[in-house]
C-alpha cells in the first residue's frame, strides 16, 4: 500500500470505529435484554480500547483521524436509529435482533482490518499487537453471535 492508500484505509476504519463505538454504547444502554446490555457494555469498553490501538497505529504512520469521515459516520449511525421497525411508540423486538446483527457486522469489519494489516510489510506495525487485536475481535464476534441467536424467538412475536 502506498502512504496515501494506508492513510485513507486507516482513516476509513477510524470512521467506522467512531460510529461503531456509538452503536455499542447505545445498545448497552437500550437493549431490552439485561444480559445483552451487560455483555455489550463490556464489549463497548474493549471497542474503545481497540479504537485507541488503531489511533496508535495511525500515529506511527503520522496519520490523524479525519473529522470529514468520522462525523458523517457518526451521524449516519444516529440517523439509522430512526429506521421504522414495525412499532412507532415502543421498542420493536426486531430492533433487538437487528442491532446485534449490526454490531456483529461492525466487529467483523474490524477483524478484516486487523487481518489485512498483518499482511502489510511495514516495521511500524506491531504484528504481535495486531494478532492480539484480531483474536479479541474474533472473540467479540463469537460472543455477539451467541447473543444474537438467543434473540431468534423475538422474530415470532407479534
Amino acid at each position: 500500500m502506498t502512504s496515501k492508500t494506508i492513510e485513507t484505509y486507516l482513516q476509513d476504519h477510524h470512521a467506522g470505529s467512531a460510529a461503531g463505538l456509538d452503536a455499542f454504547r447505545r445498545v448497552a444502554e437500550g437493549h431490552s435484554d439485561r444480559e445483552v446490555r451487560a455483555k455489550v457494555g463490556r464489549i463497548a469498553y474493549d471497542i474503545a480500547e481497540d479504537q485507541r490501538s488503531l489511533e496508535g497505529i495511525m500515529t506511527a504512520f503520522g496519520i490523524k483521524a479525519s473529522q470529514l469521515k468520522d462525523i458523517p459516520a457518526r451521524v449516519a449511525e444516529k440517523v439509522a436509529r430512526f429506521k421504522p421497525n414495525e412499532r412507532v411508540t415502543q421498542r420493536s423486538p426486531l430492533s433487538d435482533v437487528e442491532e446485534l446483527e449490526a454490531l456483529t457486522a461492525a466487529v467483523h469489519a474490524k477483524s478484516l482490518g486487523w487481518r489485512i494489516l498483518l499482511e502489510v510489510n511495514d516495521d511500524r506495525l506491531d504484528k504481535a499487537k495486531l494478532e492480539e487485536l484480531l483474536n479479541r475481535a474474533r472473540e467479540q464476534e463469537n460472543e455477539l453471535e451467541e447473543l444474537r441467536l438467543k434473540q431468534a424467538p423475538k422474530l415470532s412475536q407479534s
